[in-house]
């Protein structure tokens, strides 16, 4: 018979007992109407948490909201249209939409098809939100539609040179709802990589459930522009997430094996290190599909637009204002902001940032984002505003990665957030263990080294991505094509707009929709994911010129 393996400490101390209040620390939850998470935001899990945390018996617990087939996506899925007396926003979003690529509404607005859906919204009722509390996917389609709303709005207002030198108000009948039930989601009232990707996607079957290979997601929900291109953007995004669900139970298993940290648990870690490896870089290549699928000259001109938030012109940006509740109210509901006087709230777009997966994997592999103490303290002096509590997020004035990856966790919806705390703060850190036996079990360091190349792979990968979508097409004049979807270019500038030479533009500093500078963060990503080798690092690094 074989003996029974009992745990053992991590060999480089003896186990220190749980800090307080630890969510490992603290009674399993059990299921109570009117719970809600420590943070004070109620839970929106079918597993609540009484005041006391969640269950985390698995790291693919219901409470996180972490499905073990689909990962961070939903694992019911997600609901098409909502009805009843929700019916005029959904009609609001197909109008805005239109009927066909190029027949919606256009960044700008200015024309009476625009102004007529404008006048439209500012005349809608506020719908009472109670009804959808109900159901937690009535919630999150509730929340999608809408944010595309308010987006449609915002962007069709009026231009002015950027940066704009007054906020642009968000009308009551969708400020309130939506200040009302994003709470209930533990997000903020803008669209967020939930809305475009987790809550906004079908399987190819929809009266299946969602599952890699036989039933992908196929489509997406809610689109600002109809394209191909940008329904491929979200769908490719979210099969992303759902090959991580693997890459999640690699990282669950392996925390098991923490625990025990005996020579069958470093054999083990090895093997499951190995393999993570292997389903990064298959996150890796489905992302790099998006090359092929999506059109950058599409992306760019037609789609990026739409995503900027209230902060998309940097710290100078006037924000958005949501019209209707007092401020007071209005604080409470948006957590993940800084306001400066005479400015609306700063929310930032879409982000890739915002995708739950990549930090699990940062944080599971100890890859350190934080500044060093020379970059904390020259950001600390470009903030405009103090940090004066644990919940207050900083400013996108800040000029290190590490803000950035700090602030994105914000748009996460509460439960994945709760998942990346409980994770960073398990009490026995993988590369303590790795660290400690580099020298007794080389293996166990070069899967772990494995594992690393394979992120910064994904990394840089992932900065070719951002070179051909954004950099390529930011020096380049759009096409006629696109100019006349943007309603830009007539007739009569065809000869001259074909014979245009590509011309380079200035750069400047570009920002992603998460608004940050952009190409600095990605390139410091991937450095510090290097840094966090064991060994010697091997390869060249594919960089940005």
């Amino acid at each position: 018979m074989t003996p029974r393996r009992t745990p053992s400490p991590p060999p480089t101390s003896p186990r220190r007992p749980l800090p307080p209040g630890h969510f490992l620390a603290l009674p399993p939850s059990f299921s109570q109407s009117t719970a809600s998470f420590p943070s004070g935001v109620p839970s929106t899990s079918s597993h609540v948490s009484n005041g006391l945390a969640p269950n985390v018996a698995s790291l693919a617990s219901a409470d996180f909201e972490v499905d073990v087939r689909t990962g961070f996506l939903p694992g019911k899925n997600n609901i098409e249209r909502l009805g009843g007396e929700w019916t005029v926003w959904e009609e609001a979003l197909d109008a805005a939409r239109g009927t066909a690529p190029g027949q919606g509404l256009r960044i700008g607005g200015g024309r009476q098809q625009d102004e007529l859906w404008r006048q439209g919204i500012e005349m809608m009722p506020i719908v009472d939100t109670a009804g959808l509390c109900v159901s937690l996917p009535l919630l999150r389609r509730a929340h999608v539609v809408l944010v595309f709303l308010a987006h449609f709005y915002a962007h069709t207002t009026a231009p002015t040179p950027a940066p704009r030198n007054h906020p642009i108000n968000i009308p009551p009948s969708i400020s309130i709802p939506l200040l009302t039930i994003s709470p209930l989601l533990g997000l903020p009232p803008v669209a967020t990589y939930a809305d475009t990707v987790l809550y906004n996607v079908l399987p190819l079957d929809p009266s299946r459930e969602l599952s890699l290979p036989s039933n992908p997601p196929a489509t997406c929900l809610a689109s600002f522009t109809g394209t191909r291109s940008e329904e491929h953007f979200y769908v490719i995004s979210a099969i992303c997430e759902i090959a991580g669900a693997e890459a999640l139970r690699l990282m669950r298993q392996s925390l098991d094996e923490l625990f025990l940290a005996d020579e069958v648990a470093i054999r083990r870690l090895t093997i499951y290190l190995r393999k993570l490896a292997t389903q990064i870089d298959r996150i890796a290549d489905i992302t790099m599909t998006m090359l092929k699928e999506v059109d950058p000259e599409d992306f760019y001109h037609l789609i990026r637009p739409w995503f900027r938030g209230g902060d998309a012109d940097g710290p100078e940006s006037a924000g958005w204002i949501y019209q209707g509740l007092d401020e007071q109210a209005a604080s409470s509901a948006e957590n993940p902001v800084e306001r400066a006087e005479n400015k609306g709230r700063m929310f930032s777009g879409p982000s890739a940032g915002q995708s739950s997966l990549i930090h699990a994997i940062d944080i599971f592999l100890t890859v350190d984002h934080s500044p060093t103490p020379e970059e904390d303290e020259t950001s600390l002096k470009l903030d405009h505003e103090p940090v004066t509590s644990p919940s207050a997020t900083p400013s996108p004035s800040r000029s290190n990665e590490a803000t950035f990856v700090q602030r994105m966790l914000q748009y996460m919806p509460l439960p994945h957030r709760t998942f990346l705390l409980h994770l960073s703060t398990h009490p026995t850190p993988l590369r303590q263990l790795v660290v400690h036996s580099a020298q007794s079990h080389p293996q166990l360091a070069e899967a772990y080294d494995t594992a690393l190349e394979a992120l910064k792979r994904f990394r840089e990968r992932h900065f070719r991505i951002v070179s051909v979508f954004i950099v390529q097409q930011a020096r380049r004049q759009p096409s006629l094509r696109v100019r006349r979807l943007l309603g830009t270019a007539g007739e009569d500038e065809e000869i001259e707009q074909q014979e245009e030479a590509e011309s380079a533009v200035a750069l400047g500093e570009i920002r992603g929709t998460g608004g940050t500078p952009l190409f600095k963060f990605l390139r410091r990503c991937r450095d510090n994911t290097t840094k966090a080798m064991i060994g010697k690092p091997v390869g060249p690094h594919f960089d940005l010129q």
